[in-house]
């Protein structure tokens, strides 16, 4: 484990630094915005009767959920991260808040207030100080739950350590996967022991109330002091200088080992060829239903899709059979995006069972299967079950009839097969696991599924920005089939090589339109 991670230093001190980053701006106004809406519940009954339900509920819709509500109002990345985080981190500090200041003695107020106390300084001397050992309670609770939760911003672009959770999941890279988990597991016990040190002893409260000793100013003051140097050492390392650069695009790509490759092998040919500097937002959940809005809001500039997707779910035709040049054009009229070719393999669905179990049944076919289709266990993941084009319409060409159906993470239905959960899975022609667990990909006899070719799309207002995009994108056309796909997936997933690897290697064997050489 040492050694992976001392490997790929870079990577994860820039996932570090963006983990933190998001971690702290988060928090920050968790107990800015929590703090204030505590007190304000407790001084005015009718907020309260309106703001602790409505947080309440809030808390109640799951995270991922969510992030995926708030995509057509805020769109993908920080923003949408950011927002998130902050309902979800509210309800500690703001009941923590509430309560802490609702403990406080009635006879202590009245007895300031008989003093000659005005409300200011009893909000000040007394309320404050005696409510924040609750405030700091909460906080430390909202702290490792952010912390947590930031994570799974990594599902909509906004990075941090759960993109090397993703990718590990991904590209079945466990070593990348516990790697991620522990470096979070550390941010959070950091985080937990940070706020336990204001908390010890009163000590943030001996400070507001002027009581502190040297000592306890000397502890704090060294915390503080570390929390700020790693806040500017972070910004500095993700800002370095780019006087070298003619300025940026964003590539993003969905959550597939395949998608990495094609989105390391775009990202590396417009490095290598133009001064441009290109920003990876790899591995975005959603796929699709998530990137394309981001493409037509401005915040993603170049993706690798599949015709039949881009056809079916963004176009919405009912013809399964794609009409390239129809397709083409419709994304210009419509979007202003363009389709600059197609690297040149079809990744289309398929069924996958063992070979054991293919020769023991004696199935060949999709139709052979539908006849024994009760003893099977079929696997997929959630969105074959919810697209037109996946089991809604299987089943009304195919009579199939599975003993029961599992839907699951993209990623993991392979691993359902190999620990025999399920017995029989949908999968792409080009996948690795294919190879690695010889499974038999079964032949769609009556033609269900249509061609999933892989291409490339551009906003038109970037190939205008860069005209030199086109031409480099376009050498790419043609130069990748089914089975170098299929190897290159192998090499990511099996033999674990990083995508960037893999990619680079691949370009090697490219001679660019614009290269000078």
């Amino acid at each position: 484990m040492e050694t992976y991670i001392f490997e790929r230093w870079r990577y994860f001190l820039q996932l570090i630094c963006e983990h933190y980053l998001i971690s702290f701006t988060a928090l920050s106004l968790v107990t800015f915005f929590g703090i204030l809406i505590g007190i304000w519940v407790f001084y005015s009954p009718k907020a309260r009767t309106v703001i602790l339900p409505t947080i309440n509920f809030l808390y109640t819709i799951p995270t991922i959920a969510m992030f995926g509500i708030l995509i057509p109002i805020v769109g993908i990345g920080l923003k949408n991260a950011l927002f998130v985080l902050v309902m979800y981190g509210l309800l500690p500090i703001v009941r923590n808040t509430y309560t802490g200041f609702r403990e406080v003695s009635p006879q202590l107020i009245e007895t300031a207030r008989g003093m000659g106390s005005t409300r200011k300084q009893i909000f000040r001397n007394i309320y404050f100080p005696l409510a924040l050992p609750s405030i700091l309670s909460g906080l430390r609770v909202t702290t490792v739950m952010v912390i947590a939760i930031v994570s799974l911003a990594a599902l909509i672009g906004a990075g941090g350590l759960g993109q090397a959770i993703f990718r590990g999941l991904n590209t079945m890279n466990t070593p990348l996967i516990v790697t991620g988990s522990l470096f979070i597991s550390a941010f959070a016990i950091a985080g937990d022991k940070f706020v336990g040190t204001l908390e010890k002893n009163n000590r943030i409260q001996k400070i507001i109330t002027h009581n502190a000793s040297k000592k306890d100013l000397y502890k704090t003051g060294i915390n503080l002091s570390l929390l700020i140097i790693g806040i500017i050492a972070s910004i500095l390392y993700l800002s370095p200088s780019q006087n070298n650069k003619n300025g940026k695009i964003v590539i993003a790509s969905k959550p597939t080992s395949e998608q990495f490759i094609l989105g390391e092998i775009m990202a590396q040919a417009i490095e290598n060829n133009t001064d441009i500097n290109v920003i990876r937002n790899f591995g975005i959940g959603g796929g699709t239903t998530n990137i394309h809005p981001a493409m037509l809001a401005g915040k993603i500039d170049i993706y690798p899709e599949y015709t039949s997707t881009a056809w079916l779910s963004v176009l919405k035709r009912d013809n399964s059979v794609v009409d390239l040049k129809n397709l083409e054009q419709s994304y210009n009229d419509k979007f202003n995006l363009k389709w600059t070719g197609l690297f040149g393999f079809n990744n289309a669905f398929t069924i996958a069972i063992t070979q054991q179990t293919a020769s023991k049944e004696n199935i060949q076919t999709f139709s052979d299967l539908a006849k024994v289709s009760s003893k099977f266990d079929f696997g997929a993941e959630f969105d074959f079950f919810e697209r037109e084009d996946g089991y809604k319409g299987l089943i009304k060409v195919y009579p199939f009839k599975f003993r029961r159906l599992h839907e699951m993470d993209i990623n993991l239905r392979y691993k359902a097969i190999e620990e025999k959960k399920i017995n029989c899975v949908d999968a792409f022609t080009t996948d690795a696991q294919l190879i690695a667990l010889k499974l038999k990909t079964l032949k769609d006899n009556k033609h269900y599924f249509s061609k999933y070719q892989a291409g490339i799309i551009v906003r038109n207002e970037i190939l205008k920005k860069y005209p030199e995009i086109e031409k480099i994108l376009s050498s790419l056309n043609g130069k990748i089939d089914n089975k170098k796909m299929s190897s290159m997936n192998y090499e990511v997933e099996i033999q674990k090589k990083s995508p960037q690897k893999v990619a680079a290697e691949f370009l090697k064997t490219i001679k660019f339109k614009n290269d000078e050489k």
